[in-house]
């Protein structure tokens, strides 16, 4: 496929690989530091934003019910992955979903989010 841009299709398949191996890196390193807060700035940047009803954060609000269930130190991203490709709704509405009581992330049958995580990075296109 030829580039809109006229980039060279090399480049742009070492710089997929590259982010990648750093998107890789990260998580790896990430899970053996797991914290609240590092939690939180993972939804953050599955682009959870906005409050609850009561004004707490959306982002407080997930990880605080993954907290309550006891799974809090397997990840947020692997709960929000698993629940993107049970639910095909977006991080947004299932953080909404939850703070409306409608959602537990723990009651979602689980999937293999290594193998479809990675198939759907190899599909992002630029």
């Amino acid at each position: 496929m030829e580039s809109k841009l006229g980039l060279d299709q090399k480049k742009i398949e070492k710089a997929r690989q590259l982010a990648r191996d750093i998107a890789l890196d990260v998580v790896n390193f990430v899970k053996n530091y797991s914290t609240v807060s590092v939690e939180r700035t993972i939804c953050r940047f599955f682009g959870i934003d906005g409050v609850n009803n009561e004004d707490i954060p959306l982002p407080n609000v997930v990880v605080d019910h993954l907290k309550e269930k006891g799974a809090l130190s397997n990840g947020v991203a692997l709960y929000l992955g698993n629940a993107i490709l049970e639910t095909g709704m977006t991080p947004q509405e299932i953080a909404q979903q939850i703070a409306d009581g409608k959602l537990d992330l723990t009651k979602l049958p689980m999937h293999n989010i290594d193998e479809k995580i990675m198939r759907l990075v190899k599909e992002i296109k630029i």
